[in-house]
């Protein structure tokens, strides 16, 4: 993973590669957070964190209550909230997820802990939601969601 980067425009066909945020332990962040390419938080954050097409690295020291909205979520730490991810949504060993996620695909390690349910959707499904607006969804829509319960 590189520190900073030349390149001048960001593709939304291209994953994230670079670094640029990175908010440290000891740090509290109350509001909205928007990032570009790659966040990484050892910090308590609470609001809504967005990004396009950005990857969220929440690390093990990490405490966010928000609203979660980017490309790809990685969770080690803490995230109390609702997260919807574009690509995926990986909670590791140290994770603790306590709410919904939306995301196409779902990785949970032994020892991680998930309170709340999945939404997924298949690839076409994908396209016609676009950032899976959850709360706009009508009774109609829901024939279209496959949900998993929390284990």
């Amino acid at each position: 993973m590189k520190f900073g980067s030349n390149k001048s425009s960001f593709s939304s066909s291209d994953a994230p590669t670079d670094l640029r945020s990175f908010l440290g332990e000891g740090t509290d962040i109350n509001g909205e957070v928007k990032f570009t390419e790659i966040m990484r938080v050892d910090a308590a954050v609470s609001g809504t964190i967005t990004s396009e097409n950005g990857s969220l690295l929440v690390m093990e020291r990490g405490k966010v209550k928000a609203t979660v909205s980017a490309g790809s979520v990685e969770v080690s730490g803490t995230v109390e909230g609702t997260i919807t991810a574009k690509t995926s949504v990986k909670i590791h060993s140290t994770g603790r997820v306590y709410g919904d996620i939306y995301t196409p695909a779902l990785i949970i390690e032994h020892g991680a802990v998930f309170d709340g349910k999945c939404h997924m959707l298949d690839g076409k499904d994908q396209k016609a939601y676009g950032k899976y607006e959850q709360k706009s969804a009508t009774p109609a829509d829901a024939k279209n969601l496959k949900t998993a319960d929390a284990v």
